[in-house]
């Protein structure tokens, strides 16, 4: 297989540093840059995760840019976490950081996608980057190969009864990138929920003994620290932002089925909602490949092996 260079656009965050890693040590993945934004936390606060983050891996020639501070419309949303002492969610000053990028992350990503016409995006967190890239050079959409996206939900939203998070923190965001014409993977969390980090896995990880594999051992661990099971959610602290660069790395690991999905921009109660019609109920065109089922074996497999592979 072909080596896929990516840009990841995120928003650190203990999940979205896993994403970070496994996207270093994919052996089917080049990664080029690391834009971020407001999401997870406030954008000062992702943009230092995921310098902390490249530091630990020790790739410091990875640039990494700071992007939108607030969303293209809605009043910015930020997760509760800010009381955890675990991970990436406490100010972490005890870890080193790589000197990050002079660019904000829309020029970062221009530059990037210039030098390498066919590159593939990776998202993890809100799409205001790459709208207000779509809607300042319309026609370098040209020049990406496809967007992965874990973001959205089919049926219930994690963040309202509706809505899922990355969506919410910026509905028109997603609108724009979702009509885009730029071919997407959307990997929903209806999907993404059912790879839990179970305890077998924390223990595989941490069997790899190493300084990075013990970093991971840390992000998940706090990550499952948070974990609250719901009535009708999952069990386990699902794994989430990792998925998305895996799945960019093996498409194979996802089933998807073509589908039109909008984002509900006016709704009083579903604001933030994804709309995903696989029947084409409207007579619009399909502008999403929605993953629905995830091969949950190999996709553990796959991010035990990218971060084996940092230590080789």
């Amino acid at each position: 297989m072909m080596v896929k260079k990516i840009i990841l656009d995120c928003d650190p965050g203990n999940d979205d540093a896993l994403g970070i890693i496994v996207a270093l040590g994919s052996d089917n993945l080049s990664l080029q840059a690391v834009t971020t934004g407001a999401g997870h936390l406030a954008n000062d606060r992702t943009f230092k995760n995921a310098c902390i983050t490249i530091a630990q891996i020790g790739k410091l020639n990875i640039p990494v840019s700071k992007g939108a501070e607030n969303p293209l419309v809605r009043d910015r949303l930020i997760a509760k976490v800010l009381d955890l002492n675990s991970g990436l969610d406490s100010d972490r000053n005890d870890l080193n950081s790589i000197e990050p990028d002079n660019r904000n992350s829309v020029q970062l990503m221009y530059d990037t996608i210039i030098d390498n016409p066919g590159i593939t995006i990776v998202t993890t967190g809100p799409l205001t980057n790459l709208a207000i890239l779509f809607n300042l050079f319309p026609s370098l959409k040209n020049s990406i190969e496809r967007i992965f996206s874990l973001a959205g939900s089919i049926g219930l939203g994690n963040k309202t009864a509706s809505s899922e998070w990355n969506i919410l923190c910026d509905p028109e965001a997603a609108s724009v990138v979702f009509n885009s014409g730029v071919p997407i993977t959307l990997i929903p969390i209806d999907t993404s929920l059912h790879v839990g980090i179970s305890d077998e896995l924390i223990k595989d990880v941490r069997k790899i003994s190493s300084p990075i594999s013990m970093f991971v051992v840390e992000l998940l661990e706090s990550l499952v620290s948070t974990f609250k099971p719901s009535i009708l959610g999952p069990q386990l602290m699902p794994l989430n932002d990792p998925i998305a660069a895996l799945v960019a790395a093996e498409p194979a690991l996802v089933t998807t089925e073509k589908a039109r999905v909008d984002v509900e921009l006016s709704g009083n109660h579903t604001y933030g909602r994804t709309v995903v019609d696989f029947l084409f109920r409207d007579g619009k065109e399909a502008n999403v490949d929605v993953a629905i089922s995830i091969n949950i074996k190999e996709l553990e497999n796959a991010f035990l092996n990218s971060i084996t592979n940092l230590d080789n």
